[in-house]
């Protein structure tokens, strides 16, 4: 309750920052059940950015940025602030946008204690540029790499490492979420593991990535049934199954019908979905396939 609450929050934080321009109703992404306050996002683009404001007034979306993974702006400091006051300047209404965090070659979980430090200072960046953006999550990726190295010793120092990490993260700022993302895992089992240590951490949840999970042969009714509880955010895109093609809904292999009805199942109505492809084509295109399956009002 404490969480459709604070979506609440956000769907009127969003219409305060629009007034008149705002057109639609929240996205429905989950049919007609109680999901008033579903948050649908996109990926916005700094070169235009009135383009995805207007798009973001008609339907009452969010944005997740994903400026900030990229390694040549972390380390270039004018750079980065230029970035951050070009974001910041847009006067989105704090608490509502996600970013990406960092991801290239991280692994806080390395047993070399230097990939160790730069992986958790990395992730810490991204936290830090969240804050001052605004943002109320960063997504990070778990990091397995399947059929590596997948004993049990494995295992437990990848939790173990992980848990502390998060812990970390969370305490650095008291207000960001941080959501852990499938990437190339094979298997829900080491997310819900991770879910169920950091249980008693409300600001903690998974990011699933719908085709990461198909493209790994995952059976999505598994993955569902094992991470449902602790799902807060999703991130959905189409794929030809042969490589991570981000196509907008509808022009890939995804049988979206089955994930619809699964997400419906297992009332997902709490969870916020990433419309994850670039560009305004694309993007408008998703919207009108989620439109055509009634998953979203017509705009205005």
């Amino acid at each position: 309750m404490a969480r459709r609450i604070r979506l609440r929050k956000w769907i009127r934080k969003i219409r305060n920052a629009f007034g008149g321009f705002f057109k639609g109703e929240p996205a429905p992404l989950f049919g007609e059940q109680d999901c008033e306050v579903v948050m649908i996002e996109m990926i916005p683009d700094i070169e235009e950015p009135e383009a995805y404001l207007e798009l973001a007034g008609r339907y009452g979306m969010g944005f997740e940025y994903n400026d900030f993974f990229r390694t040549e702006l972390l380390d270039d400091s004018q750079a980065l602030n230029r970035r951050i006051s070009a974001w910041k300047g847009l006067e989105r209404p704090a608490g509502v946008d996600t970013m990406h965090g960092a991801f290239y070659d991280l692994a806080p979980f390395s047993l070399d204690a230097g990939i160790r430090r730069h992986s958790l200072y990395r992730m810490q960046q991204s936290v830090e540029i969240a804050g001052r953006l605004g943002c109320r999550a960063v997504i990070f990726h778990t990091g397995l790499v399947p059929r590596f190295m997948s004993g049990a010793g494995y295992c437990e120092h990848w939790l173990d490492s992980m848990e502390e990490t998060v812990n970390r993260l969370l305490e650095q700022d008291g207000h960001i979420e941080i959501y852990c993302e499938n990437m190339l895992d094979e298997s829900p089992v080491m997310l819900a593991r991770l879910a169920e240590r950091l249980k008693t951490k409300e600001r903690f949840g998974i990011c699933l990535d719908v085709s990461h999970l198909l493209l790994a042969g995952g059976d999505a009714a598994e993955w569902l049934r094992l991470l449902a509880p602790s799902i807060r955010h999703l991130h959905l895109n189409d794929t030809g199954m042969k490589t991570d093609d981000h196509l907008a809904l509808g022009r890939g292999a995804v049988d979206w019908d089955e994930i619809f009805s699964l997400l419906d199942e297992y009332g997902l109505d709490k969870s916020s979905a990433l419309l994850e492809m670039n560009g305004l084509e694309k993007i408008r295109e998703s919207l009108s396939f989620l439109e055509r399956a009634g998953r979203l009002p017509a705009s205005v």
